[in-house]
C-alpha cells in the first residue's frame, strides 16, 4: 500500500514537471508570434 502511494506520488511529480517544461518551451516559441497573447496555453 505504501509502495503504491510512493509510485503515485512519483508519477504525479513527473507529470507536473513535464507540464511545466512543456509550458515553458511553448511560451518561448509563442512569445515571438504576433497576435497571440503571451500566456496562451496549448492545446486550445
Amino acid at each position: 500500500d505504501m509502495l503504491e502511494d510512493l509510485v503515485a506520488a512519483a508519477f504525479n511529480a513527473a507529470v507536473r514537471k513535464a507540464e511545466e517544461t512543456s509550458a515553458e518551451k511553448m511560451g518561448k516559441i509563442t512569445a515571438g508570434m504576433p497576435g497571440l497573447p503571451g500566456g496562451m496555453k496549448f492545446p486550445f
